[in-house]
């Protein structure tokens, strides 16, 4: 595919305890890099999507080794040498009814210390067709909210589809601001949104109530952000940290699709389920513009197949996908 699509957001460093262990009586941790907007970018380029991830490392062998491992799927980077650590995240793995839980140690990281200023998006965005971020990099600062605007600001002038995902975590947004006094602001320059109607207030500043229905929430999303196009959310069903029942519904052009259901009986590792979503999703409006229901099929259908491979990256191709869209189950071995 020649359609250039960058993908601005913070490479992490991933470290978990191996077999479920809880991390308080831990020895040895598991590594792997990844990030929101990461994730979607190495799953796009496995895909065979042209890829661009920016980004901020520090010049020392982490840096160094989350810049192979990103480059390993295919993508390229645009990375800034800045600071002296990497971003970190503990993930304790969750089963059954104990669920899962993450510890960032992220302060001070190269990426925290970007300014506006520092990236040169136009030179970066040159024959770009997309960009996509989410809300967890203007959730680290009011630098990294300024430098997502000036991106937004820049890909809008040059005719840049621009996809988000809301990607809530209320734990990160700790400098002063809420999400609702941010995030609109940046949504506003968005044609594609993903996220949980549930979040509509904390994210948008828009009230809703349990009793409305999504057309109706995202009518209200759609009248105050008239850019957007395509709006989706992910469903969850009967969870617990084991076992899921996912599902989608995607809004576009004013008309509501609901995907299938895939009930997953033995989770693996959620982490990066929604990237994997999102990453289908970008493929699918680029591909089949005009079939929104094929779209939202392939993007569950990737989230799925995410749900069965360790790390945070999906590491399924497309055959993987749309053979598990078009009805292949059952976990056969294909020889």
């Amino acid at each position: 595919m020649s359609d250039k699509i960058v993908c601005f957001g913070e490479i992490l460093l991933r470290l978990s305890p191996p077999n479920h262990l809880k991390i308080f009586k831990s020895k040895a941790f598991e590594a792997h890099y990844g990030g929101a907007e990461a994730n979607v970018g190495a799953s796009l380029a496995l895909m065979g999507c042209d890829v661009n991830v920016v980004t901020a490392l520090p010049q020392n062998e982490l840096g160094a080794s989350a810049e192979s491992e990103m480059l390993s799927y295919g993508m390229r980077a645009n990375i800034i040498r800045k600071g002296e650590r990497i971003g970190i995240y503990y993930f304790e793995q969750g089963a059954s009814e104990r669920p899962g839980r993450v510890i960032y140690d992220r302060n001070s990281s190269s990426f925290s210390l970007l300014k506006k200023g520092m990236i040169d998006w136009k030179t970066i965005f040159k024959d770009a067709k997309w960009f996509h971020w989410s809300g967890i990099t203007p959730a680290l600062s009011q630098d990294l909210a300024a430098v997502c605007e000036e991106a937004l600001i820049i890909a809008s002038e040059m005719g840049l589809t621009i996809s988000a995902d809301l990607n809530y975590r209320p734990t990160l947004w700790n400098y002063g601001k809420k999400a609702n006094e941010i995030m609109p602001n940046l949504i506003q320059y968005c044609d594609v949104l993903l996220g949980g109607i549930d979040d509509s207030e904390n994210c948008l500043a828009i009230k809703t109530t349990e009793e409305e229905s999504f057309e109706t929430v995202y009518k209200k999303w759609h009248a105050q952000h008239p850019k957007l196009k395509t709006i989706v959310s992910t469903l969850r069903y009967n969870a617990n940290a084991s076992s899921n029942t996912i599902g989608a519904v995607l809004w576009s052009d004013s008309k509501l699709y609901q995907s299938g259901e895939y009930k997953i009986s033995h989770i693996i590792d959620r982490i990066g389920a929604g990237d994997a979503f999102m990453a289908g999703l970008i493929y699918g409006l680029i591909n089949w513009p005009e079939d929104p229901q094929k779209t939202v099929e392939y993007a569950l259908a990737g989230s799925c197949l995410k749900h069965s491979i360790a790390g945070d990256i999906n590491l399924a191709s497309v055959n993987d996908i749309t053979a598990l869209m078009n009805g292949s189950t059952g976990g056969r071995v294909i020889r």
